[in-house]
Formats: structure tokens, C-alpha cells, sequence
């Protein structure tokens, strides 16, 4: 699987929630979401990596509808 790396602004990818200050939105950029295959509806594994890193995933199902988990995924596609 292939790994990249993008650097954002934190005011480019969260914005704040009207009525809501403990929250924001996360805005995933369109070329991380082109890249990784994402769709408006898609689901998606967001986590939280060392030193503020975002994971952001798209989770991907096997024929039987279960989500395949990323170690498995990975050699999924590896193969």
C-alpha cells in the first residue's frame, strides 16, 4: 500500500461548527479524497497518528459485507 504524506493548515481541513464550540468539522481535501478513492456517502477510518498526523482510510468491505481491517488490506493489495 502506498503512503503519502500532505502538510495543511489547520484552518484549511477543520472548521467550526455554528452553535457547537467543543466541535469542528474535518474537510477532507480533494486531493487526499481523489487519491484514496473517497465519494460523497463513502465511510471512512479516521486516526489519530504521532506528533498530529491524521490517518484518513477509506474503508473497503469484503464479498460478505465486513470491513476489511487495514493489516488485511494491506496484504490485499500487496499481492
Amino acid at each position: 500500500m502506498n503512503n503519502q504524506t500532505w502538510t495543511y493548515n489547520v484552518e484549511d481541513v477543520f472548521e467550526d461548527i455554528p452553535d457547537d464550540p467543543k466541535n469542528v468539522n474535518l474537510k477532507i481535501p480533494e486531493e487526499i479524497a481523489e487519491k484514496i478513492g473517497l465519494t460523497p456517502g463513502d465511510n471512512v477510518r479516521i486516526l489519530w497518528g504521532d506528533q498530529g498526523t491524521i490517518i484518513i482510510e477509506k474503508i473497503q468491505y469484503d464479498e460478505d459485507g465486513n470491513p476489511i481491517l487495514s493489516e488485511k488490506l494491506n496484504e490485499i493489495t500487496d499481492k
